[in-house]
């Protein structure tokens, strides 16, 4: 069985949300930047828009793992989150 990852940004009481607010701030940051530099980028700004790209197409991956993350450690065994984020949605 695969083990998650232990990080200090939790205390491990379910109530702790402070992952979700990381992953969220962290979507917020690089979504509408990633958007814009993929849709509307500026004229001679090829190597420079790739590597922002690159940057923050991490901080959105982050960002999503925090978010699962945080609902993961915040969920309570039975509900539908639960068993999303434990990969047991089929299962009763």
């Amino acid at each position: 069985m695969r083990r998650w990852l232990n990080l200090f940004v939790q205390s491990g009481d379910p109530s702790d949300f402070l992952p979700i607010v990381i992953g969220c701030v962290m979507l917020l940051v690089s979504v509408p930047g990633f958007l814009a530099v993929l849709f509307f980028p500026d004229r001679n700004s090829g190597p420079l828009a790739l590597g922002l790209l690159i940057v923050l197409g991490i901080g959105i991956m982050l960002g999503i793992t925090f978010l699962i993350f945080g609902i993961r450690s915040s969920s309570y065994p039975g509900s539908l989150a639960y068993r999303i984020t434990h990969g047991r949605i089929f299962f009763r």
